[in-house]
């Protein structure tokens, strides 16, 4: 896309003062010709920030709900101007995307097909859903004979569910998956890369917009201040990994998710997305705090963006999982990592020491503590 020297878009932001302990509502003006961007006071019109270039911007970041990190002020964007939602967001909506019980590996690319076709994923968790879900997941079949087959074999193992966003979601994503079939589906579409036969058809797509709002809501909602469908974290003889911002905005959620699931040694047991304010992010890096000057750094960037939480356990028990999961990571520097183990997570991922795609737990005893945090404390709070 070209864009034009005086081309702007205006979205209306909040941002924590620490000094004056409020919440301060900005405007941020928005240039994609140069990637620059200005800051207004909302209430008092004073420029706080002059319009510079900020390179690492860009206009996919710029979504309702995202966090923008302008030189480490965290912007939370709640609303945009009348000619800006119309330019950008005409025809945005949400949509349910189901990957049925599959093979580890098929997950990522999944998921990695989808972050290739325009979606942004703004809610993911793992799941084992019962047959209540299943029965009103596929409603429209009541009475149809093959029903049953459908609702055991969507109830025997794990899926992952996922709210995606992008214009006109719920018909592209069915456009994707492709018709229920995947003898008949078309090449490219992920029924005929992966599904096996029409019951076994890698995922499931909601078809029309109320649908896909009532099922979020089985999905995602809670009841009593419960989940309605249980986060899966054991919590017991497990590490911890998150999926930093920078790799999920750069569509390398799926491939970390299939690195980690096709090793010989680990799987994936919970998943969730999250999203950590900054005292969120400081209470869990406390431990590098005084020890590492990039503590600061690495608080923020956990914070700019969405993160994917996960449960990783040893296939072997008598291993300690934490030691062992950190050496598929590979060491904190991706450069180092290239250098000496060019198969590590952060090797293939990793751009800085502060975007090296993943967290894993340091130390052997935390491995436990660092789980119950996210899935106890922060998904909580997201949701």
């Amino acid at each position: 896309m070209v864009y034009d020297y005086f081309d702007k878009y205006t979205f209306i932001c909040n941002m924590y003062d620490s000094d004056m302990d409020t919440v301060l509502e900005l405007i941020l003006n928005y240039f994609p010709f140069d990637n620059s961007c200005e800051i207004l006071n909302l209430n008092t019109g004073k420029k706080l920030l002059r319009r510079v270039q900020v390179p690492h911007l860009k206009l996919a970041l710029f979504q309702i709900g995202n966090i923008i990190n302008i030189f480490s002020r965290l912007l939370l964007i709640t609303d945009c101007a009348p000619v800006t939602m119309k330019t950008l967001f005409s025809g945005s909506e949400s949509t349910f995307a189901m990957i049925k019980p599959t093979s580890p590996s098929k997950r990522g690319k999944v998921l990695t097909f989808i972050s290739k076709h325009g979606f942004r994923i703004v809610r993911m968790k793992n799941a084992k859903v019962n047959k209540d879900f299943a029965l009103r997941l596929y409603s429209t079949m009541s009475g149809c004979n093959v029903l049953p087959v459908i609702v055991d074999y969507i109830t025997s193992g794990e899926v992952i569910g996922l709210e995606l966003v992008a214009p006109n979601a719920v018909a592209l994503w069915q456009n994707l998956l492709g018709t229920t079939d995947p003898a008949e589906a078309a090449p490219g579409t992920l029924r005929h890369m992966y599904g096996e036969n029409m019951v076994k058809n890698i995922a499931h797509a909601t078809k029309t917009k109320s649908e896909a709002v009532d099922i979020l809501e089985a999905f995602f909602g809670k009841e009593n201040g419960k989940h309605r469908l249980p986060l899966r974290a054991t919590l017991k003889n497990c590490t911890c990994c998150v999926i930093k911002p920078h790799a999920i905005q750069d569509g390398n959620l799926g491939s970390i998710i299939e690195h980690i699931a096709t090793s010989d040694l680990f799987y994936v047991s919970a998943m969730a997305m999250v999203s950590l304010s900054i005292p969120n992010a400081q209470e869990f890096y406390e431990v590098y705090n005084g020890v590492l000057p990039e503590y600061k750094d690495m608080c923020i960037h956990l914070a700019e963006g969405k993160c994917i939480a996960l449960e990783v356990k040893c296939k072997d028990p008598s291993l300690n999982v934490v030691c062992e999961f950190r050496k598929l990571c590979g060491p904190r520097d991706p450069e180092l990592c290239r250098q000496l183990y060019p198969d590590t997570i952060r090797a293939l991922y990793g751009k800085t020491g502060i975007h090296n795609a993943v967290h894993c737990t340091d130390l052997p005893e935390d491995g436990e503590l660092e789980v119950e945090y996210f899935f106890k404390l922060v998904a909580n709070e997201t949701d």
